[in-house]
């Protein structure tokens, strides 16, 4: 089974709301029916979203961490109620990273030959990297678009 990926903007002034109806308890069609109307969809990835969990490990060895933000326990809670993972992109993420994080910084080959080494495969290194690079492609153009009134939502669906 593979698990996709999906980007959302969200103003940082629903997350508290977002986070009260990530309750367990709660009805999930509450949950994704406040997200849908309170966010938007950003430019998705087509690819396997296990892709991410790859690049989000690569790029903390690049000193590029995406995974740490004044949100942490919202990402966990969404991670633990309603999604694979959950990963908040802000606009500290974005000041800080955003020119580190162009597409053309990072070499394809390397990318694909550690796509391989974290997951313990032997996929052709050209096309893992290709995906890896198309994933970083999303990712810096999705992350331009966090603000100081919202963030981005990295959603393993």
């Amino acid at each position: 089974m593979s698990m996709l990926t999906e980007f959302r903007l969200i103003p940082i002034a629903r997350l508290d709301e977002l986070e009260r109806r990530a309750d367990p308890s709660r009805e999930d069609g509450e949950f994704y029916s406040f997200l849908e109307r309170n966010s938007e969809e950003l430019t998705e990835y087509n690819g396997s979203g296990y892709i991410y969990s790859a690049l989000l490990e690569y790029l903390i060895e690049q000193e590029i961490d995406l995974e740490e933000s004044e949100y942490d326990e919202l990402a966990v809670k969404l991670s633990q109620s309603k999604y694979a993972f959950c990963t908040i992109l802000t606009v500290a993420h974005k000041r800080e990273y955003l020119d580190k994080l162009s597409p053309a910084n990072f070499d394809a080959e390397e990318l694909g030959e550690y796509y391989n080494e974290f997951n313990g495969t032997t996929d052709d290194a050209e096309e893992a990297g290709a995906d890896m690079s198309e994933a970083l492609r999303v990712l810096h153009a999705n992350l331009q678009r966090a603000d100081s009134e919202s963030v981005v939502l990295l959603l393993g669906v």
